[in-house]
């Protein structure tokens, strides 16, 4: 059971704990899905506390408002990707960056700016 109290380095939650620490044994899409990075740190909606623990906001999941590893997993997963999470399911208000940082895409764009103007150039 979910004590609710504020926890952010450790599970809220035992049973959770132990579903992890056992790998999910009746669920092995969950386990799969875990071992192949859709983890809770990847989720919509995860609010990290830190960086391995985090608080469940899905209000589908049965693992809501339990603090959770980052490397957890649970079958109400929306995966984000491990950048900006945006709490939704609704992949048109989502972000896009792929967990890329602000960098990255202003070395892409930058890029694509350079490689137009050769193309222009080049007319």
């Amino acid at each position: 059971m979910n004590s609710n109290r504020i926890t952010t380095d450790t599970w809220s939650n035992a049973a959770s704990e132990q579903l992890y620490t056992n790998r999910w044994p009746n669920e092995p899409a969950v386990a799969a899905q875990a071992d192949n990075g859709v983890q809770c740190g990847g989720c919509s909606f995860f609010a990290p506390f830190n960086a391995d623990w985090g608080l469940c906001c899905h209000a589908d999941s049965r693992h809501h408002l339990e603090t959770v590893f980052e490397h957890f997993s649970c079958p109400a997963m929306v995966n984000e990707h491990w950048g900006p999470h945006s709490f939704t399911t609704d992949t048109e208000f989502q972000c896009r960056c792929g967990g890329q940082s602000s960098e990255y895409w202003d070395n892409l764009v930058k890029i694509l700016a350079e490689t137009e103007k050769r193309g222009n150039t080049d007319s």
